[in-house]
């Protein structure tokens, strides 16, 4: 079956064929996305423009490292805003045309669409399915619940400032900034690396590896 009819009767409102999986791209993420996406332009160039007005002329006539660790500066400033404000911009367009945006996986093949582009790949071909980033954590009894537990002190800073800014949660946080979730393979047709996934707009991406891994397995254990 070639992409086109798969991603039509994906997108049909009849029940899917027996073992497709479709992952839709999530409203609610791509919305929660673009909050942060006006946030980061917002300040940055805020920040920008503040700071311009600020060191501009004065640190480029006090000689060439004044004026080169301002120019980074000011770099640094301008690249978070726009690329903020770019990233809003797609994401919009993400979302106004979201019937085009879609990952199905069927017993023999992958195919995601991304606007006008299709990306189809039998399973026999996909190798090396790799989730990049910070799992979400696992609900498992037997491992550390005691350890997991919060401190006292923890308890107070919960309660006053909220978990954000407790230890633990600020560790959290840190580790999902330090680790942006990813997924991709390798395509042994000609050993180039399809990124499927660059954030969790289509759901988690551990969960669509897992199914991806399981899908391609199956098929390759035939071959």
């Amino acid at each position: 079956m070639i992409a086109e009819e798969i991603l039509t009767q994906a997108k049909a409102d009849t029940g899917l064929p027996h073992g497709w999986v479709v992952f839709p791209l999530l409203r609610d993420k791509i919305i929660v996305g673009l909050i942060g996406w006006v946030f980061g332009a917002l300040l940055g160039l805020g920040l920008f423009a503040f700071v311009s007005s600020i060191v501009i002329p004065y640190n480029y006539e006090r000689g060439a490292l004044p004026a080169v660790v301002t120019t980074i500066l000011l770099g640094i400033l301008l690249f978070v805003g726009l690329g903020s404000a770019w990233t809003f911009i797609s994401d919009i367009r993400r979302l106004r045309n979201r019937e085009k945006h879609l990952i199905v996986i069927t017993p023999e093949d992958f195919i995601k669409q991304e606007g006008d582009k299709i990306i189809h790949v039998p399973l026999v071909n996909i190798r090396h399915v790799t989730a990049r980033g910070a799992p979400p954590p696992e609900q498992n009894p037997e491992e550390g619940d005691i350890s997991r537990m919060p401190s006292s002190g923890e308890n107070i800073t919960n309660h006053f400032l909220g978990r954000a800014f407790s230890p633990s949660g600020m560790k959290a946080r840190r580790k999902r900034m330090r680790t942006p979730t990813s997924l991709a393979f390798v395509d042994t047709r000609d050993d180039q690396e399809v990124t499927v996934v660059t954030d969790s707009a289509y759901g988690d991406p551990f969960a669509i590896a897992a199914v991806l891994k399981q899908y391609a397995a199956a098929v390759q254990q035939l071959v």
